[in-house]
Order: C-alpha cells, then sequence, then structure tokens
C-alpha cells in the first residue's frame, strides 16, 4: 500500500515550505547563516503548528554541506541519508519518559557524530518526561558536547521544569492564520484533484482552530469519495454548525426572540455538533457583531450584552467535562432576561417587596443578622410581622459602592458568604486549608488548577468555604466554575462543601461589617440553600469579643 494520509505528505522538508510560523523560521534560518548555533532549544506551542517539522528541518540544514539561504539543499550526501542516519535521535517522551532514556542519551552523547556534523537529540512532547528525567538530563543540557545538539517540543510549556526553560532557546509557535490554512488546503487541493468549494475551505480551516495537521486530516477524510467537498458536507462530517445559523442565533438574542433559541438548542440536540467548536463559533460572531456597533455608534447596551455573554459561554466550556447536559446550560445563558434589575435569592415579606422601588438607587437584602435566635422556619403567621420589624431595624444596605462588578453572582456571593459565617469556626478553617491544598496536588485539570492557585481559604464551616483573590477577573472566573470546582474537590477529599469566591475589597468589608454586627449581638442566621439543616444558634467565642478567626 503506497498510499500516505496527506499531512505526512505534504510534511515541509524546508523552511520556505512552513506555513504561518515567520519569526521563527526567521530567527532559525539567521542563525543558521551566520553560524550560531545553540546547544539546546525548545519549541513551544499548539499541536499541529509545526515544531517537530522544523526542528526535523533544523537538524537537515545544520548538517547540510551545501545549505541554500538557511534551507537545507535536499541533494548533498547528508541530506539524502539524513533519515536512517545514527546520528539523529527521534524521541517521543510520551512513551519514553522514564530517568534510564535519559541514562541512554547521558552516555551516547559523549561519542561522536558517524556520519553528520551534529549529533541532534529531538525530544517530543518534552513536557511528559519525569521529575527525575529531567533532573538527569539537566548537566547535560547546560554543558553538552560541541557536536550535540538538543531540540525539545512541547504543547505544555508550563509542565516544563524553569531549570530546564533557562538552559534552552525558546522559540514559540503560534496558531496558524485561517486564512494561511486556507491558501494552503487550496494548493494541495489542486494538486490532488480534489474538487472543494470556497466555503467548505473556510469551514476546515475554522475547525482546525490554527494547526495545520488538523486541517489536513479532515480534508483527507472528506477526500475519500469522488463527491465535491461543499460546506454542509463539512459541517455534517465534523460535527459544526454553518456561521450562517450562528448568525441567525445571535440576532434572535439580540431580539429576545426565545422561540428561536429554543428551535437552535432543539436542532443541536439532534446533531453531533462538536460543544467546544460551536462555542468558540458563536464568541468569534459576537465579537464580529460588537464591533460592527462600535464602528457604527449603534446600541452600547447592545455591546455590552454581547460582551457578558461572551464570558459566560466561555464559561461553559469547563462544565464540558462534567456529567452535566451542556445543551441545557447553553439554553439557560441564551435565554435573555428583560428585567436586568439584581435578583435576591432572599424572601421578602409581601409589604417589603410593595414598598421598594426598582428605581431606588440603595438597595437592601433581607437581613442575613436577626436579633432573635428563634429558627426562622418556627415563625407563625401571628409572630411574622414582629419579627420582620426587628429584622428591618438590624438591615444591612448596600451602596453601589459595595457591589461586585459582576452583578449576576452579588447575591450569591452574600448568602454563601452570610451561611460561612453562621458556623465558620478556626477549626474549620485549618482542617479546609489543609483539604484545599490536597485538592490542588491532586487536581490534574491544569487550567482550572491554574486559576486556583492565586486563591486563599480565609473563613470556613461545615458546609461553606470563602476564598479571597486579590483579582477581579479571578474571583468572576472561579463563581463562573463553581459546579466545576465543588464536584472535584469533594470528590478528591471525600467532603461535601459548597464555595464562593470574594475580592479583597469586598472582603475587607465584609468582615468588618461582621465585627460590628457581633459586638451588637446580631446573630448570624442562614439564609436559603439547597440541604442546608444547619444550626442557627451563637458561634462560640474564639478571640476576645470577635466571634471566629478572621484571615
Amino acid at each position: 500500500m503506497n498510499y500516505k494520509v496527506l499531512y505526512r505528505k505534504y510534511r515541509p522538508s524546508t523552511f520556505d515550505e512552513v506555513v504561518g510560523q515567520d519569526n521563527t523560521i526567521t530567527l532559525l534560518k539567521d542563525s543558521i547563516l551566520n553560524e550560531k548555533i545553540s546547544h539546546a532549544y525548545i519549541f513551544s506551542g499548539p499541536r499541529g503548528t509545526g515544531k517537530t517539522s522544523c526542528a526535523k528541518i533544523f537538524a537537515k540544514a545544520i548538517n547540510c554541506l551545501n545549505p541554500k539561504n538557511g534551507n537545507p539543499c535536499g541533494k548533498c550526501e547528508n541530506c539524502l541519508n539524513f533519515a536512517t542516519s545514527n546520528d539523529i535521535y527521534e524521541i517521543d517522551a510520551a512513551s519514553n519518559n522514564g530517568v534510564d532514556q535519559v541514562r541512554e542519551i547521558i552516555e551516547n552523547i559523549k561519542l561522536t557524530p558517524i556520519n553528520l556534523k551534529y549529533k541532534v537529540y529531538i525530544v517530543d512532547e518534552v513536557h511528559m518526561l519525569s521529575i527525575s528525567a529531567f533532573n538527569a538530563l539537566l548537566l547535560t543540557l547546560e554543558e553538552p558536547p560541541k557536536h550535540a545538539v538538543f531540540i525539545l517540543a512541547t504543547t505544555d510549556i508550563e509542565d516544563v521544569p524553569i531549570t530546564v526553560l533557562s538552559r534552552c532557546q525558546r522559540l514559540d509557535f503560534r496558531k496558524i492564520r485561517d486564512v494561511d490554512i486556507e491558501k494552503n488546503i487550496k494548493d494541495i487541493c489542486k494538486k490532488e484533484d480534489i474538487d472543494i468549494d470556497k466555503d467548505a475551505i473556510s469551514e476546515i480551516a475554522s475547525f482546525a482552530d490554527g494547526g495545520m495537521r488538523d486541517a489536513l486530516s479532515i480534508l483527507d477524510q472528506l477526500s475519500k469519495t469522488n463527491e465535491k467537498i461543499t460546506q454542509d458536507v463539512v459541517l455534517n462530517s465534523i460535527g459544526v454548525i454553518s456561521n450562517k445559523k450562528i448568525k441567525e442565533l445571535i440576532d434572535a438574542y439580540s431580539n429576545n426572540d426565545i422561540n428561536a433559541i429554543e428551535e437552535f438548542i432543539a436542532s443541536l440536540r439532534e446533531t453531533s455538533v462538536d460543544f467546544k467548536s460551536l462555542i468558540k463559533k458563536i464568541i468569534k460572531q459576537l465579537r464580529l457583531s460588537a464591533l460592527e456597533i462600535i464602528n457604527t455608534n449603534g446600541d452600547l447596551n447592545l455591546f455590552e450584552k454581547y460582551k457578558k455573554l461572551s464570558f459566560d459561554l466561555a464559561s461553559l466550556i469547563y462544565k464540558n467535562n462534567v456529567n452535566i447536559d451542556v445543551l441545557t446550560l447553553l439554553e439557560f445563558t441564551l435565554l435573555p432576561v428583560e428585567n436586568n434589575n439584581m435578583l435576591t435569592l432572599t424572601n421578602p415579606s409581601k409589604n417589603e417587596v410593595e414598598s421598594k422601588s426598582p428605581n431606588t438607587e440603595i438597595e437592601t437584602i433581607e437581613t442575613n443578622v436577626i436579633e432573635s435566635k428563634k429558627n426562622s422556619d418556627k415563625l407563625t403567621h401571628d409572630n411574622a410581622g414582629e419579627n420582620d420589624e426587628k429584622a428591618k431595624n438590624k438591615e444591612i444596605k448596600l451602596t453601589p459602592d459595595n457591589r461586585e462588578e459582576n452583578s449576576d453572582n452579588l447575591s450569591l456571593i452574600d448568602i454563601r458568604v452570610n451561611n460561612c459565617f453562621v458556623k465558620a469556626s478556626k477549626n474549620y478553617l485549618n482542617s479546609i486549608k489543609e483539604s484545599w491544598q490536597t485538592y490542588l496536588d491532586k487536581l490534574t485539570r491544569k487550567k482550572l488548577k491554574g486559576l486556583l492557585l492565586d486563591l486563599d481559604v480565609v473563613l470556613a464551616s461545615d458546609q461553606y468555604v470563602v476564598l479571597k483573590s486579590s483579582f477581579e477577573n479571578t474571583v468572576k472566573e472561579v463563581n463562573n466554575s463553581l459546579i466545576v470546582i465543588e464536584e472535584s474537590f469533594n470528590k478528591i477529599t471525600d467532603l461535601d462543601y459548597r464555595f464562593i469566591a470574594i475580592s479583597d475589597e469586598l472582603w475587607g468589608k465584609k468582615t468588618e461589617e461582621y465585627k460590628q454586627n457581633i459586638r451588637n449581638n446580631v446573630v448570624y442566621t442562614l439564609m436559603s440553600e439547597p440541604d442546608n439543616n444547619g444550626d442557627t444558634g451563637l458561634l462560640n467565642d474564639v478571640f476576645n469579643d470577635i466571634k471566629i478567626e478572621v484571615q
């Protein structure tokens, strides 16, 4: 069988054939032309962007007897024998990641090249090496023999130890632009006599998400038949939604057309759509629509609406790996809310609701500090009004300065901080701090772990944990990912906790408010949360007149 898949058949053999990495290629070619070859390089970037291909081209070029403008000539003895040379070592760190494999390299590197000028060690997916393997490699990386060159490639530069990075010349490969992928696909289709239309090429490039290998793999899959490759063929084969339907969805959202949104979600359930690709396409279209508003001096309220929806949709990607119907979450996210006033999770009395004006500049939340020790669910209809009056006297007002920018999370922040104060203690705090560190150590989701590293546990009770960050964006991202955090934390630690994140500024106000309430003998009681049967009694003293230790 002589058939070779397209991404292998059209793998670049010279730097001039590499697509979309002009800056990196220029640096590599200049180092060859000026004979300034480093002893170690690390190529970092997304999959399918040319890292391994460039490593092989570079290895061939530095060993070429007659390089042409930084490219290997492809005709000399070294170029012709490159693929079978014993001086070129290509290692897959994903399957050879132990210290024994590294020790073999260290022993072998001492020997001079057999045929070529340089011994070249290309280590693919280097971030998969074990810590002991990295440690064994350090000294060799820092002072290798003059005849040795290391080229390390990785899709996850964050997992490579800084001690290794500091010994290498780092070159970053970026995602390839859609226009460059489209041009390359068009050229290959012409050479392979593949009948394909322009819209189909655009869909393939968009789905590839900056990876040329992915784009050619899709093209190879669709070219197996003799039929013309149309946009519909691409959409049906790889599970994506057309740009036209995405535009119609945005229009429906803008016009508060609930029926159209629900029809769109229903159509998704009948297809095998790729959820992440769908979200990316919607966000991309939202960006274009938002830019159109800016360029035409359009409705800025609609611009803000698009902006908020983009962040809400981005947060759904985190939930894609959780046992949740993401299409249902997408439907809730897209459904418009005509009244944008803040919705609280409290249950004010009928009189309180009627007395509050929707235009009131300073809104209040139902009291989270009730003077009476009586359990609220035991109050009878006869004495409800009396207790409402007591609550009103102790009511805490929130001014606009107290609000988080993300108003959708404000009520949840107030409720969970309040509920955490009800049974918070120093013992719970110390215990959860240990559990939180255990959770971070065992957490394997790198993006989620990177988000959570900026947080400190500042308050804990038997059911709630308050996390603090000095970064407003981190607070928003965490509160948009509570389902994922709670599920993973409780699974790893075998506990049952609910979380909330809070900013430095708001936490300072909450603690001062708490201390003042305790000095005034105000009792915190639980506000409405599912499965919450906690005691509403007084807290135990921990120090002075402050009931709990606030970090």
